[in-house]
């Protein structure tokens, strides 16, 4: 009985292990693609595959270092449909822990889902908004709103992501009523 358990927990603890190594090495890999990107401003699209987005925003959420379980059911994915995008996984993964962490840090509910008719994802928090007026520049380097400590590369670096997959990625927002965000591929 006791060699069942053992054996059980060493199955949970090896995934839990290999769950923390895939994470820094994403960890790592991010890194070096925003210092090569401020150097040069070009993000390399040599590594670009066909990829499934709905198992790209499953693997987001598995990945992503919630707080705590609370922090997670605050997150409803609504991926019925699927649509393949040409891009990198450890990329669109940064986009979506980036989102993540714009929108937890308000802990506002948010809501995953696709448009696979017209290649969208949409990513909509019931936060505190954007006010109007800074709503135009939340994609321009070095503009932070709204939290401290930031320092405004975040946005930025999505849009660059979104376009070099030959999509965009734009908002919708308005004070007092959360924001969304569309990632068109």
């Amino acid at each position: 009985m006791k060699v069942v358990i053992i054996k059980g927990n060493l199955d949970e603890l090896n995934e839990f292990f290999n769950l923390i190594s895939t994470t820094a090495n994403r960890g790592l890999q991010i890194n070096d693609i925003i210092l090569k990107n401020l150097s040069d401003g070009k993000i390399d699209d040599s590594n670009f595959t066909m990829l499934s987005i709905v198992n790209v925003v499953k693997f987001a959420i598995k990945e992503f270092a919630f707080e705590d379980k609370g922090q997670k059911n605050l997150v409803t994915l609504n991926l019925s449909d699927d649509f393949e995008f040409f891009g990198s996984e450890t990329l669109m993964i940064y986009v979506l822990f980036n989102l993540l962490k714009n929108a937890l840090h308000h802990k506002a509910k948010i809501e995953i889902s696709l448009d696979s008719k017209n290649k969208k994802l949409h990513f909509k928090d019931e936060g505190l908004g954007i006010p109007s007026d800074k709503l135009e520049s939340i994609f321009d380097s070095f503009v932070t709103s709204g939290k401290s400590g930031g320092t405004g590369l975040g946005l930025p670096f999505c849009k660059k992501v979104m376009l070099a997959f030959g999509g965009d990625i734009i908002c919708k927002s308005q004070k007092g009523n959360g924001a969304e965000f569309i990632l068109r591929f």
